[in-house]
């Protein structure tokens, strides 16, 4: 079961590696897909677990903030990634 005070506290670079791997296991699809089924897989999540997604979306910015300010080199291939590759 899904304790929603940990969303709070979940390390940024363990969880910046985490959507590294979720990622890299899309890469065979084409770019629409890939971004396509992330925001399914966001909604879903959303919803089954009865999560607001604007707030979900907001403490997913604030992580990006703290794992930009440890220089997180996860963070940087996955944006390189998105960047180069999706939108290519």
């Amino acid at each position: 079961m899904l304790n929603l005070d940990q969303l709070n506290m979940v390390p940024a670079r363990e969880t910046v590696q985490v959507a590294y791997a979720a990622l890299s296991g899309a890469q065979g699809t084409p770019p629409a897909m890939q971004v396509m089924a992330y925001a399914v897989l966001f909604h879903e999540a959303c919803t089954a677990l009865g999560l607001d997604p604007t707030e979900m979306l907001d403490k997913a910015r604030r992580l990006h903030r703290i794992a930009t300010d440890h220089n997180s080199n996860e963070l940087h291939a996955l944006h390189a990634y998105m960047t180069h590759e999706l939108n290519a």
